[in-house]
């Protein structure tokens, strides 16, 4: 079992990271749907902590965990759809697997990490002519970032995706103008996490603050 708190362990330490999995991985999920899909306005959810007690390394004691380490939502946005959020450390299988999808009357998408550059889309109006999901590969010319990189269609690094982020933040601040996400979009993700952990104690439909 490892152990928590100090330099190399602080997101065990609930003292130090304030929640456990809800507030480290859920909330990358959180706001990729507020930014697709809009505000979420309230929220039903479970939590579960499957390591009770670690030895602290800075006290030496053994210690009661204070943090999550899997994360179940339910939850309603408010343009009246509904979403369904999954995170744990305990996926032993998968190394980082981050997935969405979206569905819809008409049509659906997928999407996961693991192939970042692929999008997987359905169209019911397909059917008779295109059976299944196509497979939609966004690395071609028209991709904002691709002309810095390699030709139309090979690989964006993972990596990469933050040198243009970080690229795109400095432009902006040098010309004076705001670029999204905003620590205003960060503070709307933590109200959706603070309602879930809230859920998980209470075990009730919780509303997000604004």
């Amino acid at each position: 079992t490892l152990p928590t708190g100090g330099e190399g362990w602080w997101g065990l330490d609930v003292s130090v990271a304030g929640s456990g999995v809800t507030g480290d991985l859920l909330a990358h999920n959180i706001d990729t749907a507020l930014w697709l899909n809009g505000p979420i306005t309230e929220v039903s959810a479970m939590t579960e902590t499957f390591i009770k007690e670690r030895k602290h390394n800075l006290t030496g004691k053994v210690e009661p965990v204070g943090i999550d380490d899997a994360s179940a939502v339910l939850c309603r946005f408010e343009n009246g759809s509904l979403g369904m959020f999954e995170a744990t450390r305990y996926a032993r299988g998968h190394k980082a697997l981050y997935t969405l999808e979206v569905n819809a009357e008409k049509t659906s998408a997928r999407w996961h990490l693991h192939d970042l550059h692929r999008l997987q889309y359905f169209d019911h109006r397909d059917e008779g002519r295109v059976r299944g999901w196509r497979s939609v590969h966004i690395t071609d010319g028209d991709q904002p970032y691709m002309k810095h990189w390699w030709v139309p269609g090979l690989q964006i690094g993972y990596e990469h995706t933050f040198i243009h982020q970080f690229a795109d933040f400095v432009e902006a601040a040098a010309k004076g103008k705001a670029l999204p996400p905003t620590f205003r979009d960060g503070l709307a993700t933590d109200f959706v996490t603070d309602a879930i952990l809230k859920s998980a104690k209470t075990r009730q439909w919780e509303k997000v603050g604004k």
